[in-house]
């Protein structure tokens, strides 16, 4: 099954609470708010967007927020928050991408080399390269039709790695 990437939408005010400490996520139920399974291309979209595996620069960084400052105690893998406005910033960025610029940001190889998750060296092969690039660019138009979304109610999200 390997280790997926979700987010959910909640109100900004609760994202600020869970991220300063004051509620622990744990405690929330999570299927009571809209939310969105990127599979396993999170770390692939955060490396296509930033050319790294984490931290990457905001605004592509806040796309799968994989920074340390934004770090949530959760689970075996921790979550990110990211505050209403950071996500409109971040849906501004990506709506400015379209198919051609992204693919022209795609590196398979140095993807492959750097170790990026789902791939693993030595069980993928240069066949696999379009096919990898069309299961990223999947994930991520949904990713931005959620962010459009959690935008326009002027909402804050998580996302954690299960």
């Amino acid at each position: 099954m390997g280790m997926r990437g979700y987010y959910f939408a909640m109100d900004d005010n609760l994202v600020q609470q869970v991220a300063a400490g004051g509620i622990a996520l744990k405690s929330l139920k999570i299927d009571d708010y809209p939310g969105l399974d990127i599979d396993r291309s999170w770390e692939a979209i955060h490396y296509l967007l930033c050319g790294d595996i984490s931290d990457g620069k905001a605004p592509l960084g806040y796309v799968v927020p994989l920074t340390s400052d934004q770090g949530i105690d959760f689970g075996s893998f921790g979550a990110f928050s990211l505050r209403a406005e950071q996500v409109a910033e971040a849906l501004q960025a990506i709506s400015e991408l379209d198919e051609e610029q992204l693919r022209s940001r795609y590196d398979f190889q140095s993807m492959v080399k750097d170790e990026v998750y789902p791939l693993e060296p030595g069980t993928v092969t240069d066949e696999d390269e379009d096919a990898f690039f069309a299961y990223m660019l999947q994930h991520f138009n949904e990713i931005r039709r959620f962010y459009s979304q959690t935008a326009a109610e002027g909402k804050g999200l998580i996302f954690y790695i299960f």
